[in-house]
């Protein structure tokens, strides 16, 4: 007898092996391909890219396609979390002044400290141009522009002269 059609078939349908090819594609994602989860889950076939083709095809399995998401979906949470981190990076720091490893204590409470937004690094661009001067700056410069001419006497003067009538 044949079982459920799949687009019939829940997460409580799964199989074991289709429990552990997604438990073990889901913790060790972006570092084994599906291929490789489903040849460590047990799947032994000729082309094991395909299985695991079909497993995370939702026309075929929708029921581990679901299971899939819902435990990306768990891990997303799990390590967007910042408390996890303020944890751990609170451990990391113990263990490392057990150790007397100072060094790496107080970079794991600067970490700490900058994930809660206590350390920001802020720099600051001024511009020196003309545009950024006051008036007193800009004379000021000029003054010395003029002073570093100095022997160039042979400047024409182009100072508008005032029209009487």
């Amino acid at each position: 007898m044949a079982g459920k059609p799949n687009v019939l078939k829940t997460m409580h349908d799964l199989t074991p092996k289709q429990r552990k090819f997604v438990d073990i594609y889901v913790s060790e994602f972006g570092l084994i391909s599906k291929t490789e989860a489903a040849k460590r889950a047990g799947y032994v076939a000729k082309d094991p890219h395909t299985i695991a083709s079909k497993l995370t095809n939702p026309n075929r399995n929708p029921h581990v396609v679901r299971y899939l998401e819902k435990k990306i979906a768990e891990a997303k949470n799990k390590y967007a979390n910042p408390l996890r981190s303020f944890k751990r990076f609170e451990k990391f720091g113990d263990e490392a002044a057990k150790g007397k490893q100072y060094a790496a204590a107080i970079n794991a409470e600067f970490r700490s400290g900058q994930l809660a937004g206590m350390y920001v690094d802020k720099k600051e661009i001024t511009n020196t141009t003309l545009e950024g001067m006051s008036r007193e700056q800009l004379e000021k410069r000029f003054a010395e522009l003029e002073s570093k001419i100095g022997e160039a006497t042979n400047i024409i003067d182009v100072t508008p002269e005032e029209i009487s009538e």
